[in-house]
């Protein structure tokens, strides 16, 4: 295990964390609908970069990663930022 992808992990997660609590305290205040589908966005990318983080130290959870399953996740974050776009007011 390279310590170069720990890191880059490490860094996604966390950003995703970041971004994550931003919009949660966005949509607190403002309740806009569009940050109510970003907040799941970034909800699914944390999750994404939590279970990848942990798939470095958990070879079973390695070979759940390796087979594709997250592409599915990928496929449901780019649809909800496409309906969070085109939300109207």
């Amino acid at each position: 295990m390279e310590p170069g992808i720990i890191v880059i992990y490490g860094l996604i997660t966390g950003l995703s964390l970041i971004l994550l609590l931003v919009t949660g305290l966005s949509y607190r205040k403002y309740k806009n609908a569009k940050l109510l589908f970003v907040f799941f966005v970034f909800l699914l990318l944390f999750i994404r970069g939590a279970v990848l983080s942990l798939s470095l130290f958990n070879e079973p959870l390695a070979q759940i990663t390796s087979t594709g399953y997250l592409w599915g996740v990928d496929v449901i974050v780019l649809a909800l930022l496409y309906v969070a776009y085109t939300l109207k007011r």
